[in-house]
């Protein structure tokens, strides 16, 4: 199985991405943020994250996280109530299938 056909790519430079890094991980260690989080999913389903996910939080009505890349680095994503999913990445990951669903 593939990358979903629901993925957007977002390229940015790296000190953008490790910004957003950052601030998606601080984010979700504030109290409330997993309560957030299943209100989300109550509302909008749950999103299609793979089990290297982690580190979720609501920002506005986009439920973001981090994800683990198969070379170690980790990338910020966001899964829109759409069911739409954009990952933020460096243009040293852009080319890789960094989120499938067979992993």
């Amino acid at each position: 199985m593939g990358q979903s056909r629901d993925l957007q790519i977002e390229i940015l430079d790296q000190p953008a991405v490790d910004d957003m890094l950052g601030k998606v991980h601080d984010a979700a260690a504030q109290p409330g943020a997993a309560e957030n989080v299943a209100q989300w999913r109550a509302e909008h389903g749950h999103e299609a994250a793979t089990a290297g996910a982690h580190s979720f939080v609501v920002v506005g009505s986009t439920l973001m996280f981090l994800h683990r890349c198969p070379d170690g680095a980790t990338l910020p994503f966001a899964a829109y109530p759409d069911g739409t999913v954009k990952v933020y990445t460096d243009p040293d990951h852009a080319g890789e299938s960094l989120y499938r669903q067979d992993r």
